[in-house]
């Protein structure tokens, strides 16, 4: 059969179904990493779409904020073109260097909590935009408004590039961290275009709307419908960002996500003395990243499953008191341990903090969501603190978190009465040791096993908390 005798119809629908599946191979070569989709894990998709709302959603605001911020600078100057320059190049300045500030001290957080930092980023994004939405109101004070904006701008451009990396690892499959952040910048690149267009035609649509916009003389622009366009659009960046980052799995260890690992062993454990002893297999107890993920709280304020607070590395000088620089010495010199370790405990029952809680370098946290076979005692703010010494290696600083809250596990079942107890606890700390002795080899073939990462860990906010004790 020669092609003349084919309808003219199924050689167009041919031509036509070819086109759409080459148009969607351009588009996944352009966009998605090379192997798509065996070269990424499979919730790689659903982060890039909610990703792509969030970033197309952020585009327009910007557009609407940067509108209402010309024409404030624009009444604050005078409409003067160079005191307007000056303005916009301080604010500009003052802003790179807020960024600068910000990323000293978060340090490798961005690391540890990517996803919680992202997600701050950016309400902080929002939050700038809506002030540059306000700057009209007050035109004089345009350079103050603008360089707060600007920092928040910074603050959330910087944290939202340093958790890029570390979130795209998660993705990769194939060594292909390059090509996926790559693609990434593609995916931006063109939902930015997207949202700046769209951005555009709203902002002009406002504008034709409202001649008044461009019109008054006064300082007061009728802003109401800017608002009333920037919102939804405000959400859907937020929400978009928010969803996203349920698809990505971390795998690091910080204290949230170990304190949620060990927390469902040990409760598991039902007073075995090494893990060899429970029957099941110790991999089936441990949680895998994506379970960790799932459960993970990046949005609201962490609270830890233990009713004991933990704090480490916290300040020496706040346990220098008469009241308990005893046990402080006692936890120095590592009292109540098989043997010396790489890390200190120090258990501080409830009636010590009294005097000196507020002065500790952050809160103590106390859990409201969990039930144990005893009441506590109202006003109970006993805590451990856990300090690693300067030659302890990541095995150390791990086998030393998983001590500590096998002492908070155990302590949660004594009564917050009898917490001052030196015997008592000491008994504890003797016997939680003998149980992390036992298991801890088993336990970190387990945490590989299920594709922890073992040879970093993020449980300290910095290095110059170690201790060098002589012994």
């Amino acid at each position: 059969m020669t092609y003349e005798h084919l309808p003219l119809r199924s050689i167009k629908k041919t031509s036509i179904n070819d086109l759409i599946l080459e148009g969607k191979r351009q588009m996944i070569k352009a966009f998605m990493p090379k192997g798509y989709p065996d070269s990424v894990t499979k919730n790689y998709w659903g982060f890039v779409k909610w990703q792509f709302l969030h970033n197309v959603a952020g585009s327009v605001t910007g557009v609407l904020s940067t509108q209402s911020l010309l024409y404030a600078m624009g009444l604050g100057a005078k409409s003067i073109p160079l005191a307007a320059a000056l303005n916009w190049i301080i604010k500009d300045g003052l802003g790179q260097l807020g960024g600068v500030i910000y990323a000293a001290f978060i340090s490798d957080r961005f690391d540890s909590e990517p996803k919680r930092h992202r997600f701050q980023a950016t309400v902080a994004m929002q939050i700038a935009s809506i002030l540059e939405l306000l700057a009209p109101l007050w035109p004089g004070s345009f350079l103050l408004i603008a360089s707060i904006s600007n920092i928040g701008k910074n603050i959330a451009w910087l944290a939202g590039s340093a958790t890029r990396a570390q979130m795209h690892k998660t993705f990769a499959l194939r060594d292909n961290l390059g090509d996926i952040t790559g693609k990434s910048g593609s995916q931006t690149t063109a939902a930015s275009l997207i949202g700046t267009a769209l951005g555009v035609v709203i902002s002009g649509t406002i504008t034709k709307y409202n001649p008044d916009i461009t019109a008054a003389t006064s300082a007061v622009q009728p802003i109401i419908p800017i608002f009333l366009a920037f919102g939804p659009f405000s959400f859907f960046n937020i929400y978009g960002n928010y969803r996203s980052s349920l698809y990505v799995t971390t795998s690091t260890l910080n204290v949230p996500r170990a304190e949620m690992i060990l927390y469902g062993l040990l409760n598991q454990l039902d007073g075995a003395t090494t893990l060899s002893k429970i029957k099941c297999d110790i991999r089936d107890l441990i949680s895998s990243p994506r379970e960790v993920s799932s459960e993970e709280i990046f949005v609201g304020r962490y609270h830890s499953p233990f009713e004991i607070p933990l704090e480490i590395e916290p300040a020496l000088h706040h346990y220098t008191s008469k009241k308990h620089v005893h046990d402080l010495h006692a936890a120095l010199k590592q009292k109540g341990l098989l043997h010396s370790e790489e890390y200190f405990i120090l258990h501080v029952p409830y009636h010590h903090l009294f005097g000196n809680l507020r002065k500790m370098k952050r809160p103590i946290q106390q859990n409201s969501h969990r039930h144990k076979h005893h009441t506590q005692l109202p006003g109970n703010r006993q805590h451990l603190s856990l300090w690693f010494s300067q030659n302890a290696n990541t095995r150390d600083m791990i086998k030393g978190f998983c001590h500590a809250c096998a002492i908070r596990y155990a302590l949660e079942y004594v009564d917050p009465a009898t917490s001052e107890d030196k015997d008592q606890v000491l008994d504890i700390i003797r016997d939680t040791h003998i149980l992390v002795e036992n298991s801890f080899e088993s336990l970190i073939s387990a945490l590989e096993s299920k594709e922890w990462e073992t040879e970093h860990v993020f449980f300290t906010e910095r290095d110059d908390g170690r201790l060098f004790v002589e012994k």
